[in-house]
């Protein structure tokens, strides 16, 4: 039986992405103002909006129309060291590693918020929070497990915020968040193999809600969520030749198939605290509960193939700081240690994530009262991780080896 990998990274709203920005398939470049920091403390808002992805009580921190869009560039690198003694293909004169499988890619946002009344508040956001771009060359010693993965999110969730008191924010809201899967392997050791494809999509409906609370003129408490999002992924399983399997022989075609998936649900906490006028010091923690996510059969499936997944729960934890050099430059950098939800078992080159360390620089500059301007640079050192993989009981074999770069843009303007 041909059972499906399917691990991931990091994707867009509008183009694809490269792997492993965040743990699981999940996206964290979703700010350039929190990129310079490793995100440390984005769910207890001061100065941006696009701290509603982490807790959406942020849209009552602005005091008129306030508008911002972020463009963050991933640069990947990852690449499988190859144990020729357990990969099957060796065998084969097939010696290829796959090369580096990660795609440089794309990801924009765009945040909202405006006052509706002195207490009340509406906030937009549109981001990318899942996804998956990944490629081997060919032929190569894995192609049985993985050619090429991709997936996409677009996710819009209109908030609604309301400042009970100087001291507490809450806010609640929906999240609409469409997603889909393109996965492709080999089915011969050939050069320019024919293939299997899979591929679906489906929309989702779930909600976010958060609180913010400010016991002092400058400390800031902040704690938001993220519902799971439940799909009925409707699509296709394509066979470019005929195949036998150990519940049969399958003819080539294309055969229509669905799998119910379930997103995962994510906490974000966040602290603040300013120092002095100069110096803040922000920490945080996210937690997303990637266990929920284990094998999903494929309905349909001639093969009958699954979707397997067997992660354990995500976590991060980041420390930052905000260094102000004058009214209108902000200097900012911070650390993230990220454990990753993929247990060595099921690590595919689709995405080989491992447990990661984040090291963020970062910078703001305010050109006037109405607009500032975001960077940040993040530098991904990812642990070394076995991988070991086995379909149609074609094996491969060896220790993964990556890193990530990401640079980020924003731009924040309220409006008069």
């Amino acid at each position: 039986m041909y059972v499906l990998l399917f691990a991931s990274t990091v994707m867009t709203t509008t183009s694809m992405a490269a792997t492993a920005a965040a743990g699981g398939f999940a996206v964290r470049a979703q700010s350039a103002y929190g990129e310079g920091s490793s995100f440390a403390g984005m769910a207890a808002p001061e100065h941006s909006i696009s701290s509603l992805f982490w807790n959406p009580a942020a849209a009552t921190i602005v005091t008129g129309i306030t508008v911002e869009g972020n463009l963050a560039v991933v640069f990947p690198n990852s690449e499988l060291d190859v144990d020729p003694t357990l990969s099957t293909l060796t065998t084969l004169g097939i010696t290829g590693t796959g090369g580096d499988v990660g795609e440089t890619g794309i990801v924009p946002t765009t945040y909202f918020a405006t006052p509706l009344t002195d207490k009340v508040y509406l906030g937009v956001s549109v981001t990318a929070p899942f996804g998956l771009a990944s490629s081997s060359n060919e032929p190569w010693v894995g192609m049985f497990s993985h050619l090429e993965a991709d997936a996409l999110s677009l996710n819009v969730s209109p908030i609604l915020g309301i400042k009970l008191n100087d001291m507490f924010s809450i806010a609640f809201g929906t999240q609409i968040q469409y997603f889909e899967i393109d996965i492709k392997t080999a089915l011969a050791p050939t050069a320019s193999p024919p293939r299997q494809r899979l591929e679906g999509d489906d929309v989702g409906v779930g909600f976010v809600a958060g609180v913010t609370y400010t016991p002092l003129d400058g400390t800031i408490v902040g704690i938001g969520y993220r519902s799971k999002l439940k799909y009925s992924l409707q699509g296709s399983q394509s066979f470019d030749i005929p195949i036998v399997t150990s519940i049969g022989a399958i003819p080539a075609g294309t055969f229509p198939v669905s799998a119910e998936v379930t997103l995962p649900e994510s906490i974000s906490i966040g602290v603040r605290q300013r120092v002095n006028e100069t110096f803040t010091v922000m920490a945080g923690m996210e937690w997303t509960n990637w266990s929920r996510m284990q094998i999903v059969p494929l309905k349909g499936s001639p093969a009958g193939s699954s979707l397997t997944f067997n992660y354990e729960d995500g976590w991060i934890f980041s420390l930052g700081a905000d260094y102000n050099i004058n009214n209108d430059l902000t200097f900012r950098a911070g650390l993230s240690y990220e454990i990753t939800p993929t247990i060595d078992q099921a690590r595919s080159m689709r995405l080989p994530d491992a447990d990661r360390i984040w090291a963020s620089v970062g910078a703001s500059y305010k050109c006037d009262e109405r607009l500032s301007i975001d960077v940040g640079y993040t530098h991904l050192f990812v642990e070394d991780a076995p991988v070991d993989e086995t379909t149609f009981g074609i094996r491969y074999a060896g220790t993964s080896q990556g890193s990530v770069d990401t640079i980020s843009v924003g731009l924040r303007y309220r409006l008069p």
